[in-house]
C-alpha cells in the first residue's frame, strides 16, 4: 500500500508511532514533494511572455520529478521494511546487499532533490516577483530533504565493508551536498532582499 493513499494526519501519526516505518527517508521524500508542489504553484501562476517556453518546459520537468519522488517515498518504506525484517547476518549487522540497496535508494532520492533545486533556480527568473519567495521556500524545503537523506547515507555507508564501491558512494554523497549547498547559496544571494 502506498503512503500516498494516507491522509496527511494519518501519515504524520505513522511517523510519530513506535514503529520503524515510515522513517527519515520516506518523510524526507514527502517533504521534498511538497517543495516541488510549491515550486509548481509559483511556476503555474506566473505567465511571462518572454520566457513562456522555458517556463512550460520547467513545469513539465517538475511534474515528472514529482512522480519520481513519489516513487522514492514508497520505495524507501519497502526497502527499509525489508532491511529491518532481515535477520542479522552476524555481529556486523545486516547483509551487505540489503545495506547497499537502502544506501543507493537514499542517494537516488537525494539526486532528485538536487534536480528539484536546480529546476527552481532555473525557473526563478520567470516567476512573478510576489511568488519568488515561494520558490525560495521550495528550494529550502528540498535542500533540507536532501540533507536529511544524506544523513541516512552517512549512517548506512558506515555499515559497508571498505571497497572501491563504498568510496564511490562517499564521494557521490559529498558531491550532492556540495552542489545543493552551492545552488542554495546562489538562490539566497540573488534573492536576499526577499528574505530580510
Amino acid at each position: 500500500m502506498s503512503i500516498w493513499s494516507s491522509s496527511l494526519e494519518s501519515f504524520r501519526n505513522k511517523i510519530a508511532a513506535d514503529t520503524s516505518v515510515p522513517s527519515c527517508g520516506a518523510t524526507s521524500c514527502v517533504c521534498a514533494s511538497f517543495g516541488l508542489a510549491l515550486l509548481l504553484m509559483a511556476l503555474r501562476k506566473s505567465a511571462a511572455r518572454d520566457q513562456e517556453d522555458e517556463r512550460k518546459k520547467t513545469i513539465y520537468e517538475v511534474e515528472q520529478l514529482m512522480a519520481v519522488m513519489k516513487a522514492h517515498a514508497d520505495n524507501d518504506v519497502r526497502a527499509f521494511s525489508a532491511f529491518i525484517k532481515e535477520p542479522l547476518v552476524d555481529s556486523q549487522g545486516h547483509s551487505q546487499q540489503r545495506t547497499l540497496e537502502i544506501t543507493l535508494g537514499a542517494l537516488a532520492a537525494a539526486r532528485c532533490c538536487l534536480q528539484g533545486i536546480e529546476l527552481a533556480e532555473r525557473g526563478l527568473p520567470g516567476v512573478k516577483s510576489f511568488l519568488q519567495c515561494d520558490v525560495v521556500a521550495a528550494v529550502l524545503t528540498m535542500h533540507a530533504s536532501l540533507s536529511a537523506l544524506l544523513l541516512n547515507v552517512d549512517s548506512d555507508v558506515d555499515q559497508l565493508v571498505p571497497s572501491a564501491r563504498r568510496t564511490d558512494l562517499v564521494h557521490s554523497r559529498s558531491d550532492l551536498q556540495r552542489k545543493a549547498d552551492e545552488a542554495l547559496a546562489r538562490v539566497w544571494r540573488q534573492h536576499k532582499p526577499l528574505l530580510t
